[in-house]
């Protein structure tokens, strides 16, 4: 069993040990192929504080690799924030982890912050010691999402221009579904960009996943660097719920991506069933081609149209690795990033889970190692 651990500036650190999980995926699209290992786990203890400010919410993770250094931003809208923080790795195990500091979001000249909610999902780098996150805002309240860079101590700069149906106050018909934004945020490999998932559909798009029915797609937009706006967008089929909710409540959506190669992305669904307690999570990773994929930018609506989402297969399933995991509990996993290089050649990924700030009877502080294998 896979003990808790605790930072090592609150208790003893102790290093987790996994055995191994594969799972693989043929090349029957055009493209590479790819197989996935798991390797280890860390949980940071729940009640950890951190210059004043208490450890969860952690809704996604950025590697950058010249600095050996990661970002972890933290979803409270009430204080945002991100940490830089260490992480070292030894035999593809994790060794430490330490927050080495703590930046607050800041608005100087008050453009930003005073008159949006920053529900913060994702962080990358954005140029030379810049940022980029994107922000659910608070759609019930007419708080619109945003994609926004800000500098290394967290000022705010600039946004990108959202196309009408993202939004909350704009002549479009369409509108996002409250909590169901822009989850995911990845870096073109082209470094052109920058590719935002929603977590649910529109509304008009069609309805959300239930146990019964996959639902209607999402949308996953590229931002242009050069204009700040839209210029390329690609549907993607969510699953059904993998577990029929006891309550009322249940959600399968997107939390999480990364761009392997020009048209194929690692894209991490996170579905969660109420009545379950600590088992009702559900997460897979899929490899997405989007090599015929139409371009919906230009759709106010995907109902009554004719387009071509990405494909999807199936390359990671959590569920084959929960009895490895602390209390056999997958967490709600949202963030994901490309981790160093292994000493075997091959390219580890490091995913990070929101606890919402529950008691850890609820929900952990997770963080997982994968190793990435480029079958072909």
């Amino acid at each position: 069993m896979i003990k808790k651990i605790i930072f090592h500036w609150v208790s003893s650190l102790c290093i987790v040990y996994g055995l191994v999980s594969c799972a693989s995926i043929p090349n029957s699209e055009s493209g590479n192929s790819f197989k996935i290992r798991y390797l280890d786990e860390y949980v940071i203890y729940n009640d950890s504080i951190f210059e004043g400010s208490k450890i969860g919410g952690l809704s996604g993770i950025e590697y950058h690799k010249e600095q050996h250094t990661y970002y972890i931003v933290c979803d409270d809208a009430k204080n945002p924030r991100f940490y830089k923080a260490s992480i070292s790795l030894e035999k593809n195990k994790f060794n430490k982890i330490t927050l080495d500091r703590l930046i607050k979001l800041k608005d100087p000249n008050n453009q930003f912050l005073h008159k949006n909610v920053a529900d913060l999902e994702a962080i990358r780098t954005f140029e030379k010691d810049k940022f980029i996150f994107t922000s659910e805002g608070s759609i019930k309240r007419d708080y619109n999402p945003a994609i926004f860079i800000t500098n290394g101590a967290g000022n705010y700069q600039s946004k990108f221009r959202l196309p009408p149906y993202f939004l909350t106050d704009s002549t479009s018909k369409n509108i996002p579904r409250h909590n169901g934004v822009f989850e995911g945020l990845v870096n073109n490999i082209n470094n052109k960009g920058y590719w935002a998932a929603m977590e649910l559909p529109l509304k008009l798009d069609g309805e959300e996943p239930t146990f019964d029915n996959s639902g209607a797609p999402i949308r996953i937009t590229h931002f242009n660097v050069d204009t700040n706006q839209a210029d390329f967008q690609f549907t993607y089929p969510l699953d059904k719920l993998a577990k029929d909710p006891n309550e009322k409540f249940g959600v399968n959506g997107v939390t999480a991506l990364l761009q392997l190669t020009k048209n194929q992305f690692l894209i991490v669904e996170r579905g969660y069933a109420a009545g379950y307690g600590t088992q009702g999570n559900t997460v897979r990773i899929y490899l997405t081609n989007i090599q015929d994929a139409t371009n919906t930018l230009d759709f106010e609506s995907l109902k009554d149209k004719k387009y071509q989402s990405a494909t999807k297969q199936l390359l990671f399933d959590f569920e084959s690795i929960r009895n490895q995991l602390t209390d056999q509990i997958v967490d709600n996993i949202e963030g994901i990033t490309f981790g160093p290089i292994l000493a075997n050649g091959n390219q580890s990924l490091l995913l990070i889970s929101d606890n919402n700030f529950n008691p850890i009877s609820e929900q952990i502080n997770q963080l997982i190692l994968l190793e990435l294998i480029k079958t072909l």
